[in-house]
């Protein structure tokens, strides 16, 4: 086997002693350059979390499919249901709803509840009529006329369904008295009925109401007004009974007492000025005697008896007003008193009659004998006077409740002829009394269909749509946080990235063995790709060392490794490059069919595998492909062969052997994440490279794939971006066409491995550093 030792099984070793042991001095695996220590460095901040208009635009083109598997079936449905919407037609009309007035001073005559204006109940009044225009008990009134009725016979529930569902009542400006009534409905004709028959209800409803209430507020008016002619009549009668039981009520309610009592006073006091005006002509004619006269001189008994007599005048004077004024004349002090002082002046006037006089009674002065007979008039009248007060006080209160009842006979005469007046001046009002609802006389019916209108809906349609089309991609958008820009895994890796390889698209001529094959079009953009990641790998060798074996892995299955490995080999070989395929992924080989063995080959089913076991030479497994310079040996069977082969002496003794046989030995290697394979076989290459699917993984996935590296000392040249579909336009100034204008097909040609003087710089410079191996 070329100095190779046979596989030993599990129990060998990959301790470096060991390993030099084992080869006695001679070749051993390339040396490694030391990696960073620790487990990883520190992650950075993941660039792909933060959304920008930008991403969310390239999402919209990225998946443009997805927005026309929403919009384009939601389209249809709402353009099939724009179509297949009926018709509707509306009926309009303009309706006044005034409260009916009732007369303010009738209203005083009646009860609250009929007659009183309420201002609440004012105010809802028309609410109240627009509330019974929409609502049910008015529909089915109309509904179920003679006219309508075998129209709508097929309908469950034709009032529902016709009107109350279709009816709106707006009203116009802010005013609470016109509004705007439509009706909406499939036939215009029979809309228009429906509406007319509608308005008609509610006028008669308003109507009917409105005059019972006003009959009613006569009725009242005039129950309040029999009332009043009751309470009249039994005034009256009370009247009469009272003038009956009471003698001294004369005409018009006058007492006749208290006239005869004036008029009795009048002559009284008459009397007594009379009597006054003698008794001053008295005094005069004491004074200067015989100047009335010529009469003889009076003596001092006669004077003495003059100016007692003009006492005694005036005590009685005082009692007969004091007897006028006062109710209790017995018991006042000041009657007492004057009472006294009479009786003393009448004691001295009879002593002094008793003294006696040598005149006769014939000698007297008349005048004197006049007025002694005045006095006692006037003393005979006072005492009458006195007693006609006396019955007047006793027949006063009847006469007071007569004069009462006189007095309400005349207030119930006038509240009668008023409530008479106004029941008439309200009976002529409501002859002109406005009808609380006006509609108008007949309604337009309808020509022109309000809705639907098709050319909106469809629109809209369309609109809402494609909005939840982009709205499903931009939510996806939001919460995929996978990393697409080829920047932001290099700077969440902290790692050089050697290309980026745009979306292969699959045609019969890039598809071979399951993978896409980038040599059957020489001239597209991947092919430029993986020139550009050959070219990186040149210019890190340059920095770090000859890169001659190279791991090809990924963080997960499923990020086209194997597919980069493949076409990364025939770029190689296109170069100039020896090169060698080797397939090491134990659990999912798939680089098999690329190569295919010939039909009548023994060794078709030997691989890697067998080599290791010891069953052959490795050069018994390689298959020579149709492209120059490259070979290419299969995993084999890996069926019954432990995972662990992979990490034995036998291995690295190959890959040693293969390095000074090859300038390129390119290893399709497992995944990283969750299988040790990788970690493995990175110790024993020169470098690995890390192939990233864009759009697949979030930044911390890649990020726990190297820090897996980094932990078994795997040294990492950079990364490669796979099937980036976004900004592609961004990594390549053009492309070349697969036939030139004007020029014939170019040939798949390769540089031969010996020859040197037409290589690019890139190339000669690998084989100058093989050289120096």
């Amino acid at each position: 086997m070329d100095g190779i030792a046979p596989y030993r099984g599990q129990s060998a070793s990959i301790n470096p002693a060991l390993n030099a042991q084992a080869n006695g001095g001679g070749a051993i695996a390339p040396p490694h350059r030391p990696a960073p220590s620790g487990f990883a460095a520190p992650h950075a901040p993941d660039p792909s979390a933060v959304k920008t208009p930008a991403h969310y635009l390239g999402a919209a083109r990225r998946r443009i499919w997805l927005i026309l598997a929403v919009a384009v079936p939601l389209s249809i449905v709402s353009s099939i249901f724009a179509l297949r919407q009926p018709k509707i037609y509306q009926a309009r009309a303009e309706l006044m709803i005034e409260p009916p007035q009732l007369d303010p001073i009738l209203s005083t005559l009646v009860s609250q509840d009929v007659g009183r204006i309420d201002a609440a109940a004012h105010d809802k009044y028309a609410p109240n009529m627009v509330a019974r225009l929409t609502g049910k008990a008015l529909a089915d009134r109309v509904v179920s006329s003679s006219r309508l009725a075998p129209e709508l016979a097929a309908l469950d529930d034709p009032a529902q369904e016709l009107i109350v569902n279709n009816i709106r009542v707006v009203p116009i400006g802010k005013t609470n008295m016109y509004y705007y009534v439509t009706l909406e409905g499939k036939d215009p004709a029979l809309t228009k009925r429906l509406l007319e028959g509608l308005l008609e209800e509610l006028k008669s409803v308003a109507h009917t109401e409105s005059h019972d209430k006003l009959e009613g507020t006569v009725e009242y008016a005039e129950q309040n007004l029999d009332q009043l002619k009751k309470d009249a009549a039994e005034l009256h009668a009370a009247m009469l009974a009272k003038l009956k039981s009471v003698g001294t009520i004369g005409p018009g309610g006058k007492n006749i007492l208290e006239m005869r009592y004036d008029s009795f006073g009048q002559s009284l006091a008459l009397k007594q000025a009379r009597l006054a005006e003698m008794n001053q002509k008295m005094m005069f004619a004491q004074i200067w005697p015989g100047a009335e006269g010529g009469g003889p001189a009076a003596s001092p008994r006669d004077e003495r008896m003059a100016m007692l007599q003009a006492e005694k005048h005036r005590l009685m004077k005082n009692l007969a007003h004091l007897k006028s004024t006062t109710r209790r004349f017995n018991d006042d002090p000041a009657a007492r008193e004057t009472s006294e002082q009479l009786d003393d002046v009448m004691n001295e006037i009879e002593e002094i009659g008793r003294m006696g006089s040598f005149k006769t009674r014939m000698a007297k002065n008349p005048a004197e004998m006049i007025f002694e007979k005045q006095m006692r008039e006037i003393e005979d009248d006072q005492a009458e006077q006195q007693a006609m007060l006396s019955e007047i006080h006793e027949v006063m209160p009847k006469h007071q409740e007569f004069m009462s009842l006189m007095e309400d006979r005349q207030q119930a005469r006038l509240k009668i002829a008023a409530a008479e007046s106004e029941i008439k001046s309200f009976k002529t009002l409501m002859k002109s009394q406005k009808e609380p609802v006006r509609v108008p006389d007949n309604v337009v019916e309808p020509t022109v269909p309000i809705k639907p209108n098709r050319l909106l809906t469809i629109a809209m349609g369309l609109i809402v749509s494609f909005g939840l089309g982009f709205a499903l991609v931009f939510v996806l958008e939001h919460f995929d946080h996978s990393v697409r820009v080829p920047e932001h895994v290099s700077h969440g890796l902290a790692t050089p990235l050697l290309g980026v390889v745009p979306r292969i698209t699959r045609s019969a001529l890039t598809h071979r063995g399951g993978h896409l094959w980038t040599s059957a079009a020489p001239d597209s953009l991947a092919a430029d790709a993986f020139r550009n990641v050959r070219a990186s790998l040149l210019g890190v060798a340059d920095r770090h060392g000859p890169i001659v074996s190279l791991l090809v892995t990924s963080a997960k299955a499923g990020d086209g490794k194997s597919t980069a490995a493949l076409n990364l080999a025939a770029t190689c070989a296109r170069a100039g490059e020896r090169t060698l395929l080797l397939d090491v992924d134990l659990r999912r080989p798939s680089l098999n069919d690329v190569f295919p063995a010939d039909d009548d080959d023994d060794d078709a089913r030997l691989g890697l595998v067998d080599v290791l076991r010891g069953a052959v030479p490795w050069q018994q497994t390689l298959r020579r492909t149709d492209l120059h310079n490259l070979d290419f040996i299969p995993t084999g069977d890996p069926r019954d062969v432990p995972i662990e082969i992979l990490g034995t002496l036998e291995l690295r003794q190959l890959l040693s052997a293969l390095s000074h046989h090859y300038d390129r030995v390119i290893l399709d290697g497992p995944a990283v994440l969750g299988m040790a394979d990788c970690r493995v076989l990175g110790r024993m290459v020169d470098a690995s490279v890390l192939v990233v699917r864009a759009g697949v993984h979030q930044i911390v996935t890649l990020q726990r794939a190297k820090a897996v590296l980094e932990q078994s000392q795997v040294e990492i040249a950079g990364v490669i971006v796979n099937s980036l579909s976004e900004g592609v336009q961004n990594w390549s100034s053009y492309g070349y066409p697969s036939t030139p204008v004007g020029f014939p097909p170019r040939r798949d040609r390769a540089l031969p491995a010996a020859s040197t003087t037409n290589q690019p710089d890139d190339e000669a410079l690998l084989v100058a550093a093989s050289a120096g191996r």
